[in-house]
């Protein structure tokens, strides 16, 4: 493939990407209403994410600039009504989960087995604070992290190490969002420290699970995709030739 033809896949993947994070936001489908004072979870910036591993920072720049975009513009409290906190923030989404792929595509099984590790404690802590609210449904999220977790650790022994990657990658941007806009909120004066924390707990964890089955799903996906077209293509040179 030539530069220019990737330059094209680039805007081509961008504006797709860019279309389905405004659909997701103007449509509130994307933003889940929650009674914090972040007003919303969110799964919009998933698409930032999935152009900053396919397709490189830049690409997951530009998409992620378009969420902050919309989500400035579809602002009803405060807090996402300033630029600085709706906006800013959300550029580095795809960049850190584009080069925390890179960085982790060709990383030992150990680092990722660490890795697949420290997330599942930050699941059980999100599971023990649920319990202290409700015992039964926390129990049901400690022992769905655990399977999460297991499940992880089989992909490892099959070798299938760049899927845990993909999900590690799609965890970084998740948390990236979460913990810059939620820094950013208390550097403006918008939320405490305190309930900072409680909403990083309450929306990041389940954020991260939702953006790595996601990202790990559409990813192998498109990539299978592409495999199979390319195999079609040089079938078809072969023939003709």
């Amino acid at each position: 493939m030539t530069a220019e033809q990737r330059m094209i896949r680039r805007i081509i993947t961008a504006g797709l990407l860019l279309a389905i994070t405004l659909l997701l936001v103007f449509t509130r489908v994307g933003m889940i209403p929650v009674p914090t004072p972040a007003a919303n979870a969110t799964v919009a910036h998933i698409p930032a994410i999935i152009g900053g591993i396919l397709e490189g920072p830049l690409v997951g720049l530009v998409v992620g600039l378009g969420f902050g975009f919309a989500s400035f513009m579809s602002a009803s409290i405060p807090m996402f009504k300033d630029p600085l906190v709706a906006i800013l923030p959300r550029l580095f989404i795809g960049v850190t989960a584009s080069y925390a792929f890179a960085a982790l595509r060709h990383a030992n099984k150990t680092v990722l087995r660490i890795m697949t590790g420290l997330l599942w404690l930050l699941l059980i802590l999100f599971s023990y604070q649920v319990t202290r609210n409700l015992l039964w449904l926390g129990i049901v999220l400690a022992v769905i992290s655990s399977v999460l977790a297991a499940v992880i650790f089989w992909w490892l022994r099959r070798e299938e190490a760049q899927i845990v990657g993909l999900a590690i990658a799609a965890g970084v941007g998740s948390m990236t969002n979460t913990v810059l806009v939620l820094t950013m909120a208390v550097v403006r004066g918008y939320i405490p420290f305190e309930a900072a924390v409680g909403i990083g707990i309450t929306h990041g964890i389940p954020e991260v699970v939702a953006s790595a089955v996601v990202v790990v799903a559409v990813v192998a996906a498109l990539r299978q995709v592409g495999v199979r077209r390319g195999s079609r293509l040089q079938a078809e040179s072969r023939t003709s030739g």
